[in-house]
């Protein structure tokens, strides 16, 4: 009889013992002490004895952030708490993450955000809204843009052809086809006179004048282009070491940029608590090694998470 062959989520230790037994046919990262998982096409959320503490009965659902998790059922997305109640009811079409108390939700065609007690703060009236950034989020009424508050209303009016979030202190935004740059008070500190433009970066910004390219302060004054931040092309450096290409293959390197483990995966991730995910070739199934390069575990993944409180998801093939 031909076996079949089947792949299974489940949590391993550090030691590599499977502290859930694999059997989800998807899972995630614990938060706040819980795990949405998947098992036949419906989620729910386990403890870290892998126990249910939600019943696997919604088409969608998020992590819990702040004792809140979205989750989704014909359409229709709501929050519960950490019991399975609706705190916030599934009545909206489409609904964001709490950020600074807010999340941003759809009804019908319109955008608009509510508290965490479910409340509007701002109706949904909005063709478009984005997240707030530096306590302002851009909205779209009536075909312009503006900016509006936590307290749901405009802290700028809608005036602008387009917008972009805050950043470095200034937003983008384009009248009279084009681009300049306003305060949060809605002042231009520089006029729209741009072709096009990028947000400031740590003081610079790139834009378009006659065509070309250019870097430019605050002030308007013209600068050089900036140097390359290494941190773009490497990720950030954790326990010391980060992830390096020499050629094909990945190793580690210091943070002199000499290589402390020499280059021999084919995929190499950051460290997190002490251990790395790496896969030797890219058919290779994955696994974990130490700062030192060495394989903790005998054992291979076909799919594998980063360790966080001393438990890490994985995926292995079963027989049945």
């Amino acid at each position: 009889m031909k076996q079949n062959k089947i792949y299974k989520w489940g949590y391993i230790n550090e030691s590599c013992e499977f502290v859930i037994t694999p059997k989800f046919d998807d899972a995630w990262d614990f938060q706040e002490g819980l795990a949405l998982v998947k098992i036949d096409y419906l989620r729910g959320y386990i403890d870290l004895t892998g126990a249910y503490v939600i019943e696997p009965q919604f088409q969608l659902a998020e992590s819990f952030k702040d004792g809140l998790a979205r989750v989704m059922n014909d359409g229709k997305w709501g929050f519960i708490d950490r019991t399975g109640h609706y705190v916030i009811n599934p009545d909206f079409d489409q609904a964001g993450e709490f950020d600074d108390g807010l999340s941003m939700v759809k009804v019908a065609d319109k955008y608009g955000f509510i508290n965490r007690a479910g409340a509007f703060v701002a109706e949904p009236k909005y063709t478009f809204v984005g997240e707030f950034r530096e306590g302002l989020a851009r909205a779209c009424l009536d075909g312009k843009y503006g900016f509006i508050s936590h307290e749901g209303s405009y802290a700028i009016a809608p005036q602008y052809e387009n917008a972009y979030d805050f950043s470095d202190g200034v937003a983008v935004v384009m009248l009279d086809g084009k681009f300049g740059y306003i305060d949060h008070d809605g002042h231009f500190i520089l006029p729209p006179e741009f072709e096009a433009a990028d947000n400031f970066k740590n003081g610079l910004a790139r834009v378009k004048i006659n065509g070309e390219r250019k870097y430019i302060t605050k002030n308007g004054a013209l600068a050089p282009k900036p140097a390359e931040d290494f941190s773009v092309s490497s990720p950030s450096f954790v326990d010391g070491l980060a992830p390096a290409p020499d050629g094909k293959k990945f190793g580690y390197i210091n943070e002199t940029h000499e290589f402390v483990i020499k280059p021999q995966f084919a995929q190499a991730e950051p460290f997190c608590n002490g251990l790395a995910r790496v896969r030797t070739g890219l058919k290779s199934d994955w696994g974990y090694i130490d700062t030192t390069g060495k394989f903790v575990f005998k054992s291979r993944f076909i799919q594998a998470a980063d360790f966080h409180n001393g438990i890490a998801r994985v995926l292995i093939e079963i027989t049945e």
